[in-house]
């Protein structure tokens, strides 16, 4: 397992386009920084955030079936 350290992020290229351009993810120990490649913008997402969204979008699946 890859420990994350304040001063060195985790930086990786996605296979998701959005609009002809790849993500870039960025992983910091408290959050996620999410940008378009070749654009200085970025949106900073908290870990708490993503896992809450996985267990609404889970919950939904769920309901769904029954």
């Amino acid at each position: 397992m890859t420990k994350l350290h304040p001063s060195f992020p985790l930086v990786r290229e996605t296979d998701v386009f959005e609009r002809t351009d790849a993500l870039i993810v960025s992983l910091h120990p408290r959050h996620v920084t999410i940008r378009l490649k070749g654009h200085r913008e970025e949106v900073e997402v908290d870990y708490g955030a993503i896992l809450d969204l996985g267990r609404k979008l889970a919950f939904r699946c769920v309901r769904k079936e029954a």
